[in-house]
């Protein structure tokens, strides 16, 4: 059991090691493509920022959890993660640009259902990424 271990730890270290270096990148991507500030703006308290950013994070999560489990190397990861973090840019472009275009400026001003409707769309969207990753 203890050779299994060390045998299968180098791989979950390159695994969660490159997981987290796109997580941080997608987030930090994100936050400058979108309009308000959400780093900033969780340092001031706005929930809504929060709630936005958390719910969008974990859109892009889900799907990396699948995709890490399948893929059949880190390049295959980091390729489809990249296709997650797209796809979560785009429910962005796709509310503020279409639905509702002054969504932003309601998050900068705490509006919760706003926060809440985007971080929602978000996840629910990286839901059905997820399930459409999966071979």
């Amino acid at each position: 059991m203890l050779a299994q271990f060390t045998a299968a730890l180098p791989h979950f270290l390159a695994y969660f090691g490159a997981a987290l270096a796109l997580a941080v990148v997608f987030l930090l991507l994100y936050s400058r493509f979108t309009p308000h500030r959400e780093f900033e703006l969780i340092g001031q308290g706005n929930v809504a920022a929060a709630t936005q950013l958390g719910g969008t994070f974990l859109g892009f999560a889900v799907p990396m959890a699948l995709v890490i489990g399948n893929a059949v190397s880190i390049p295959d990861m980091l390729l489809w993660g990249a296709v997650a973090a797209v796809v979560q840019l785009l429910v962005f472009v796709a509310i503020s640009r279409i639905l509702f275009k002054a969504i932003s400026d309601r998050i900068a001003e705490g509006c919760m259902a706003s926060g809440l409707f985007v971080g929602s769309m978000g996840l629910g969207v990286g839901i059905l990424q997820a399930a459409c990753m999966v071979p």
